[in-house]
């Protein structure tokens, strides 16, 4: 009897087929693996974003500064031809620390194809002006405390003096709320 000493073509294109099998399997689960770090990371980074955005507009709105008659600064929005609100601008003193003593800032909030955007500008110092997107906004919705009748009010068109509060909500773009509410009190309790 005569022995084998090798492979036949059959063994050697089933193994080839199989090892190309295996390699396939795990390229996929390695690139799947990939897809979802990228997606984790994204989503994480916005959380992040978000977080920050929210934390800074509150404090910038607690220490809003209203304007006054010569140099017209203080809280008001931009509307477009319909009323909806485009943008809120307004100077603060809380944008760094010391949160209230800091200098004055211009900060804003608008939407643009990105998402919502907060920007702050120095006025008076040489800082570098900060600004954050949160890309899972597409626009919000405000609304003001009036101190003289504790009504809420959906603009703001006196510069020269500040709501008691102001309501921000931000929305997707299916207009559903996108981040909790933030509800920011910008003048002192009882007029102090």
């Amino acid at each position: 009897m005569k022995t084998r000493r090798g492979f036949t073509l059959i063994e050697v294109m089933v193994a080839l087929l199989i090892g190309s099998v295996v390699v396939l399997l795990a390229y996929a689960t390695l690139r799947a693996g990939l897809d979802v770090q990228e997606r984790v990371t994204a989503s994480r980074e916005a959380d992040e974003t978000a977080t920050a955005m929210r934390a800074m507009l509150s404090d910038a709105l607690r220490h809003a500064v209203a304007g006054d008659a010569r140099d017209v600064r203080g809280l008001h929005t931009d509307a477009d031809a319909n009323g909806a609100i485009l943008a809120l601008r307004f100077v603060s003193r809380g944008i760094m620390a010391p949160l209230g003593g800091s200098g004055q800032w211009r900060v804003g909030l608008s939407t643009d194809t990105a998402g919502v955007t907060l920007s702050a500008t120095p006025l008076d110092s040489l800082s570098i002006p900060l600004r954050f997107t949160s890309r899972g906004s597409r626009s919000f919705a405000v609304r003001f405390l009036a101190q003289e009748d504790g009504a809420w009010r959906g603009d703001w068109n006196d510069p020269t003096r500040l709501p008691s509060a102001v309501e921000l909500r931000f929305l997707d773009a299916a207009g559903r709320e996108s981040m909790a509410t933030l509800v920011a009190r910008t003048a002192p309790v009882g007029g102090l």
